[in-house]
């Protein structure tokens, strides 16, 4: 069958299914709280202390109420929040009462780390009004800024950075808070009058979230009242040029090569319309890029790493297709597993196979919303490395939103970043989530793509449809199939398998108690995904996972105990789990069982830890697994953690024992300057590397980076262990935005 058939033939399939879905779930409309704001001269100077004069024409939102525990029950506490806008910036204040000031939590205090385990305030912004994208600001009582964009609707990338003052102070009656938006840093349409808007209020000793509005114990972006009174606001000149300067030094003692290099780049964005954005980098650099998590490859599959470079981040949700990666609670199902397919990976541009850095000559990106569609365009030339040429590397996005709750979109990649073949990737999805009803949510995906190259092949498509009922309370649910041809290669994408079929299918019970002394809620369910070869009748994997019992207390605290089931095909020395450690199994279909136990503390907590057991079977053996987290935070701006990992693997053909050692401290000097030093080690690859990162930023937009990284080689001899230095790199960077 070509591919023109195939094509229709799945997608009048998944149409089928998905309006049948649609169909069959009467929903009721909400009402929506409305809210109008002020376009005032006056600006309230932002020091985190609420001068009532400052504020008189602010609009006044006194009426919230609890999202979790109670829904729509009132909240503990009182919280007032005042809103006004200029022409160039929206401003919010927050006073946030507390009858015991002295308890709350505010352990944080490095700026753009997480605070979801302190008391904070959180602003989310949806200024197209489209309950499916937005920005997400939120602060603590020591003024520590975090923001995100939302992607896939639920999903948020806390990497995302932007512009914007927030400060906040402790009163007499708890605390208060001043943020400051400017426009320039958000995309708008100056057409629209009325943004959806959300505000949320988090109390960490009570584990006891407020909001707003709320719905379905949910706060994404879907979950928004309106504000309006946005007409007549400017984004000025609306461009943003950031000079960057780098110098660094570099040694590597294996090969003797030692090379110093001063690198001047320059990053350029401009609001080509509010809703339009366009950006230029030139010599981009990423070396104060923070460094990845370190994990042990110990399977026949790929792993996936998160991007983290901002230049791939601004407007980051525009390129998101299918729902591809979307988080669903309760689910063991992620990384590689779920971003299997994904037709653009950012980290694909710039980084070799290897993970080292490819120089990027220069890049430009175009995204945004245009007349009621969102568009993205990025254009990168890679530099040639090794025996890959330099690239000329193209992508581009769009779609629309067809109405209310449903997404039509088109997605076109160009270029292989690692090799000198031409590729690319046409793909087409539609998205949809009832987000606008009082009754359960539905939402459902269904995608396809196809990949072409220099070698004219069969089976290069690759088609999934899902349909999912993320329920907080009572019954939820999810299935997904996914079907991923032999020869489907998005060069700039990421597969970790292929030649598969994927069916997938979530099914648990959420019960909540309203009035438990300590439990807040239970649940129990299954998760189960099985990967089949594609006309070979045989198994490439399976997990078959199993909540027994899942507890989550008021104080924050969990704790489940679990069975799962697993099964993997080992057909040839290609697919061997353990060839790094020259263990060879015999060829054929495995399965055995599981049992485990997890119990997590609340990081409210001065003192948290995670604890994790795992026992049983493993292939033609044993295996047993355990992990401890721990977390201790004496004062604020004082911050240590260590995450081991241990494996005890008995194989007849071989055993081994994994040690995998993850360590950080981070100390704020001041509110502006902020010290983290990140160790990791594995027994596997035998190397131990030590990062250690100071970052001045007086405000958003300008830093200081001093940078140095150390990886050594562990050497065995005579049962005494040492390290030998392998490679050595310092470097500094200096950025500064310029705003017209």
């Amino acid at each position: 069958m070509n591919r023109t058939n195939q094509f229709v033939k799945h997608m009048t399939v998944a149409l089928i299914l998905m309006c049948t879905a649609i169909t069959s779930s009467e929903s009721k409309e909400i009402s929506v709280k409305n809210c109008l704001i002020e376009n005032c001269l006056s600006r309230p100077i932002v020091d985190g202390v609420i001068n009532e004069d400052e504020w008189r024409e602010a609009t006044r939102i006194n009426r919230f109420v609890q999202v979790k525990p109670n829904e729509a029950s009132n909240p503990s506490e009182k919280t007032t929040v005042l809103l006004l806008i200029t022409n160039s910036t929206f401003y919010i204040a927050a006073k946030l009462y507390d009858k015991s000031p002295s308890d709350i939590i505010a352990k944080v205090s490095r700026q753009g780390a997480s605070i979801s385990n302190d008391d904070f305030f959180r602003v989310q912004i949806d200024p197209f009004n489209s309950k499916r994208a937005g920005y997400r600001f939120q602060v603590n009582m020591n003024s520590v800024r975090n923001e995100g964009i939302f992607l896939n609707i639920t999903s948020i990338n806390d990497d995302w950075t932007s512009i914007w003052e927030a400060k906040a102070t402790q009163t007499s009656y708890g605390w208060s808070t001043e943020i400051a938006i400017p426009f320039k840093s958000l995309s708008f349409d100056p057409e629209t009058d009325v943004w959806g808007f959300n505000v949320f209020r988090y109390i960490s000793r009570k584990n006891e979230l407020i909001s707003w509005i709320t719905r379905n114990q949910e706060s994404n972006i879907s979950v928004s009242g309106s504000l309006s009174g946005f007409k007549g606001i400017q984004k000025g000149l609306g461009l943003d040029v950031v000079p960057n300067l780098s110098f660094q030094s570099s040694s590597n003692d294996e090969t003797g090569v030692s090379e110093d290099m001063f690198q001047p780049s320059l990053d350029v964005f401009y609001k080509i319309t509010p809703s339009l954005n366009g950006s230029l980098t030139f010599n981009t650099d990423f070396s104060a890029t923070e460094v990845d998590d370190r994990r042990v490859d110990l399977s026949q599959f790929s792993l996936f790493f998160p991007e983290k470079r901002a230049f791939f981040l601004r407007e980051f949700d525009i390129f998101d297709f299918g729902g591809i990666g979307s988080d669903f609670s309760y689910s063991r199902f992620g990384g590689s597993q779920s971003q299997n397919a994904r037709p653009f990976f950012s980290r694909k541009i710039g980084l070799g196979t290897d993970g080292s850095p490819v120089d990027i000559i220069g890049g430009a990106k175009v995204s945004g919303r245009l007349k009621g569609y969102d568009l993205g365009v990025l254009i990168v030339e890679q530099d040639s490395y090794q025996d890959v040429k330099q690239k000329s590397l193209f992508v581009g996005r769009i779609s629309k939103n067809i109405n209310s709750n449903t997404t039509l979109g088109l997605i076109h990649t160009r270029g292989d970043p690692r090799s000198n073949n031409r590729n690319s990737v046409t793909g087409m999805d539609l998205r949809y989530r009832n987000s606008s009803t009082t009754e359960d949510v539905i939402e459902g995906n269904i995608w396809y793509q196809s990949s072409t190259n220099d070698y004219a092949m069969s089976d290069e498509d690759a088609f999934g449809i899902s349909l999912s009922k993320p329920s907080p309370r009572g019954f939820r649910g999810l299935l997904q199939y996914q079907n991923v041809g032999k020869n489907f290669n998005p060069a700039l994408g990421f597969v970790s398998r292929r030649n598969v079929e994927l069916y997938r299918g979530i099914f648990g019970y959420v019960k909540q108690f309203d009035d438990h002394p300590y439990i807040r809620k239970i649940y129990s369910g299954a998760d189960t995904a099985y990967w089949d070869l594609k006309g070979m009748n045989k198994l490439q994997s399976y997990t078959q996972f199993y909540r027994l019992l899942d507890v989550e207390y008021h104080s924050g605290d969990k704790f489940n105990i679990s069975y799962v089931r697993f099964g993997e095909g080992i057909y040839s020395e290609n697919n061997q789990p353990f060839s790094n450690l020259d263990i060879v199994l015999p060829e054929r279909e495995y399965h055995w069982d599981r049992y485990g136990i997890y119990f997590r503390s609340s990081k409210s907590r001065s003192i948290d830890f995670k604890l994790n057991y795992y026992t049983g079977d493993y292939y033609t053996g044993t295996r047993d697994s355990g992990s401890i987290d721990l977390g201790y935070r004496p004062r604020p701006g004082l911050d240590f953690s260590i995450d081991y990992n241990y494996w005890d693997v008995d194989l007849p053909e071989g055993s081994f024992i994994l040690r995998q050692l993850d360590a950080k401290f981070s100390w704020n000097f001041f509110e502006y300057l902020s010290w983290v030093n990140v160790i990791q080690y594995d027994n596997i690859s035998k190397s131990l590397g030590f990062n250690s990162r100071l970052h001045w930023t007086k405000k958003a937009g300008e830093n200081l980076y001093l940078v140095f990284t150390n990886n050594y080689s562990e050497i065995d001899e005579a049962n005494s262990r040492d390290f030998e230095l392998i490679s050595r790199d310092a470097s500094i960077k200096v950025n500064y935005t310029i705003r017209f």
